[in-house]
């Protein structure tokens, strides 16, 4: 099934309260589909059922499937960014240190099941030249509210002038998507703490 056709042509509606809210309701229905079955495997028809909209409601608010699965990664970028807001607080290596401790407390359980939303869509989608853009978006903005923070430390004069913030932002990311897989592997968060431990002492030889 195309799921892109009967697009919608009441995209131009003005955004109410209730427009808000609708489209809100199902674009976490969607996100919670596509991180448990996958977006492959999470239909329109899917959508508009967990959600209560309507087929042609929820047309209203997304032209097609593509269009709504960018709306999920927009959301669960926002989710990542709202559960981790100690990055406006990353001025010292202190801060850093409640970054992680942040990061850790936002999963659910020590044991797993671990759920970090945004990494599980972009493993699936990362051959999907229509959702690269946004994704490579979404990790962009992700990095730079760390790079900003390691600015601030910089700024400081705790790390060293020649340390370059989006490296190490990048390298701090790349840190916690390998301690989330492995947590989940093994089924310890503990994992995905020691990585993250492991992660800011080597930042910390930037440490001035």
């Amino acid at each position: 099934m195309n799921e892109s056709t009967n697009a919608p042509t009441g995209c131009t509606t003005s955004v109410t309260p209730h427009h808000r809210q609708a489209r809100a309701a199902i674009v976490d229905a969607a996100a919670s589909m596509m991180h448990h079955r996958g977006v492959a495997a999470t239909s329109i028809a899917d959508v508009s059922h967990a959600s209560g909209a309507e087929i042609n409601e929820l047309h209203r608010h997304f032209r097609d499937k593509s269009e709504l699965v960018r709306a999920v990664i927009d959301r669960e970028l926002t989710a990542v960014l709202d559960g981790q807001d100690a990055t406006d607080a990353i001025t010292s290596w202190n801060g850093l240190d409640t970054w992680v401790a942040r990061v850790l407390d936002a999963q659910p359980s020590p044991d797993g099941p671990f759920a970090f939303p945004l990494a599980t869509l972009a493993t699936e989608l990362r051959n999907s030249p229509e959702y690269r853009p946004a994704l490579t978006d979404a990790f962009r903005t992700w990095e730079g509210h760390l790079a900003a923070g390691l600015r601030r430390i910089q700024q400081h004069g705790e790390l060293d002038p020649d340390a370059n913030p989006d490296r190490l932002a990048a390298s701090l990311i790349a840190a916690l998507q390998g301690g989330y897989l492995l947590a989940s592997v093994h089924g310890r968060i503990d994992v995905m703490r020691d990585v993250l431990d492991d992660a800011v002492a080597a930042l910390r030889r930037y440490q001035t």
